[in-house]
């Protein structure tokens, strides 16, 4: 029996990357660079591969190594807890020896953004943590959230991604709907 496909070509590149930021690796792997492009909004996945050149096998072999990822995503993070990569863990060491705060802690806040948009997220290196924190430890990297931000984001993994046109930290939160408004089911920061 054939399995169902979750990625199917039609989709846009966006929301793939949306839903599996780990797909940025695999598309990058195959020759495909919108994944930091502003056109990944608007383009098909196959729309997309048939414009970098690919034959329709190996967009078909493409499509089936993302419905790989697809069907093994779950967060690596407790419902009740976070999970950081050791990828994201040595990427955060390296900007604390560069900002002379090796040893601080690492405390990420939560901002809440226009209505339906996930909340957008800040890390910052600080030498102690306040009573009520809650805290983490990966790779030799703790991690401090206070009570309210940690609510919005427990079950999160934290990654640090790198393509062809640009690296920076993903955070990719269960919590947050993105059909839903700033006052319903999503993250209320």
């Amino acid at each position: 029996m054939e399995e169902t496909q979750i990625i199917t070509g039609d989709m846009l590149i966006g929301d793939i990357l949306y839903d599996y930021p780990e797909a940025a690796q695999i598309m990058e792997d195959f020759g495909l660079h919108c994944t930091a492009c502003s056109v990944n909004a608007v383009e098909s996945l196959y729309a997309g591969a048939m414009g970098h050149g690919m034959k329709e096998d190996q967009i078909d072999t493409l499509i089936s190594k993302l419905n790989d990822l697809a069907r093994g995503k779950k967060n690596k993070a407790d419902p009740k807890s976070i999970f950081m990569t050791a990828r994201a863990a040595l990427k955060v060491k390296e900007f604390a020896k560069v900002e002379d705060k090796e040893g601080w802690l690492l405390r990420i806040t939560t901002h809440k953004q226009e209505c339906g948009k996930e909340p957008a997220y800040s890390m910052d290196f600080i030498k102690k943590a306040d009573k009520k924190d809650k805290c983490f430890e990966f790779e030799g990297v703790k991690i401090v959230l206070n009570p309210k931000d940690f609510e919005c984001l427990k079950g999160s993994d934290i990654d640090y991604l790198q393509t062809k046109f640009g690296e920076g930290f993903k955070i990719t939160n269960p919590n947050f709907k993105k059909e839903a408004c700033c006052g319903g089911e999503s993250c209320k920061s």
